[in-house]
């Protein structure tokens, strides 16, 4: 998870939550970025008669890719106990809690893709790279195999009398995709599905205030698991 500019990290003080993760589903079609087409037929040294080539696992290039049943959603993947703080300056020592693991994945049946090439294509799509971007670069998503981190909480906090608690989540992305080659290769596409998430942020919250109707699922969770409510 390379590229920068995909990540937002919310992290301030006394922060009610997250907004809340979106979530739907949608099927739509992202243009060939690149040119190519399969190898063709060529001649037999032996026989001077045409033969075709052996078939190359390898996707084609300048295919189109379609995404469908693509959910976003935010989870709690961490959380501290209450903790009382005093209106002097005090620190929030209580530890995070990791409450789940989840590792990004990258599934697909037909001709090879290279996961590197679905993911920057995935991330276009989800509007945190653009088209002509080095896939060498990262995607500004988990990465296959990559395991979601847990905000370490602390931080300093003063001003006040309160019960804080801090979160960690995490904005979970899956969908499902298809890649389709131009011309006499469209017979042959890929198909696959991929996990992952955009960003990974945590936050503080005042166990006796309220949280707007925006919060996110995951900031909610937190309130009920350490706040009791």
């Amino acid at each position: 998870m390379k590229r920068t500019r995909a990540f937002t990290t919310v992290a301030a003080a006394l922060v009610a939550g997250l907004l809340a993760g979106a979530s739907g589903c949608t099927s739509t079609s992202d243009g060939p970025a690149r040119s190519g087409m399969p190898k063709t037929a060529e001649p037999s040294a032996k026989t001077g008669t045409e033969r075709i080539s052996a078939p190359d696992n390898q996707a084609c290039e300048g295919g189109t890719y379609t995404w469908f049943n693509l959910q976003r959603h935010s989870v709690l993947n961490g959380v501290t106990k209450a903790q009382r703080v005093t209106a002097k300056p005090a620190r929030m020592t209580e530890p995070m809690q990791r409450l789940r693991t989840d590792q990004a994945s990258f599934q697909s049946d037909g001709p090879t893709l290279d996961s590197k090439d679905v993911f920057l294509a995935l991330s276009v799509h989800l509007g945190f790279a653009e088209k002509g971007d080095d896939a060498d670069g990262g995607a500004g998503l988990g990465e296959p195999g990559e395991y979601a981190a847990v905000d370490e909480g602390g931080g300093e906090v003063s001003g006040r009398v309160a019960r804080l608690m801090n979160f960690s989540s995490v904005s979970l992305v899956e969908t499902d995709f298809r890649y389709t080659c131009p011309g006499v290769a469209a017979s042959q596409p890929t198909t696959g599905h991929v996990v992952t998430w955009t960003g990974e942020g945590g936050g503080t919250i005042d166990c006796a205030m309220s949280l707007p109707k925006r919060a996110s699922a995951a900031a909610r969770e937190a309130v009920r698991l350490s706040c009791g409510r």
